[in-house]
């Protein structure tokens, strides 16, 4: 009788609740799964393109094509922690949705040139000033290189100044990741806003044949430009409805 009680008392959408803290328990694991899922098909991607030496291409060390892939991975790297923070935490069903966007779009740009630089014996990371590749080749800069200051140009220490224009500073990351509810959705577009127009820069200019003569890269650099204008307009959009400012470039 006592059994059958409880039962009774048993609230019609337990069940529900039950399957959404398993859901919200296994996201993390899934997004880990996920992102592994979309490096790997953008390294398999990245592995079957061969350039115009039947393969052996390998652009110089201090090359725009090898900067733009070392640089950009970095860049998208921290995109895609901050789309991670965002799909778990953010309030708006249409934020989460466009977190995962950008964290499967980016993750997979990412296995791309991660995929280069292994085909051109290069390291992942770059062993310089971040961007010195865009003002190593003596042309004129004079669209939106020229626009960039010289303290931009200086790589910084990712915790209090940024490493490239757009990128979030340690406090920056720290934050978003602190906050929950609707505060994570204004902070994540914010932050992400200011992300894509900040690695802008790099994408045109790897996209010009005079910098890069791998087509392979010039084609994934307009194809980040496509995509990250308009996402650029949603999130912007997404702020203005939010009543929030954007933030300035740093």
């Amino acid at each position: 009788m006592s059994t059958d009680a409880s039962t009774d008392r048993m609230p019609s959408d337990a069940p529900e609740r039950s399957d959404r803290r398993s859901l919200q328990r296994q996201l993390p694991a899934l997004l880990v799964l996920g992102a592994v899922a979309m490096l790997l098909v953008g390294v398999a991607i990245g592995l079957m393109i061969r350039g115009d030496g039947g393969g052996t291409d390998r652009p110089a060390a201090d090359s725009a094509a090898v900067g733009f892939a070392q640089d950009m991975s970095t860049h998208h790297a921290q995109g895609v922690a901050m789309a991670k923070v965002a799909l778990t935490q953010a309030q708006s069903p249409e934020v989460r949705a466009l977190a995962y966007d950008i964290l499967t779009q980016q993750t997979n740009q990412i296995g791309q040139m991660q995929s280069w630089l292994t085909r051109w014996d290069r390291p992942m990371d770059n062993p310089g000033t971040a961007m010195a590749w865009m003002s190593a080749d003596g042309h004129d800069h004079s669209g939106s290189m020229g626009q960039m200051t010289a303290m931009q140009m200086t790589a910084g220490n990712g915790v209090t100044t940024p490493l490239m224009p757009g990128m979030a500073t340690a406090s920056d990351m720290a934050r978003l990741q602190s906050l929950r509810g609707d505060a994570v959705d204004v902070d994540f577009l914010q932050l992400m806003l200011r992300h894509h127009r900040g690695g802008l820069p790099m994408m045109e200019y790897a996209v010009d044949k005079d910098h890069v003569s791998e087509p392979y890269v010039r084609e994934l650099a307009q194809q980040m430009i496509n995509i990250q204008t308009n996402e650029a307009d949603t999130l912007a959009k997404m702020l203005a409805e939010r009543g929030a400012a954007q933030l300035p470039m740093n």
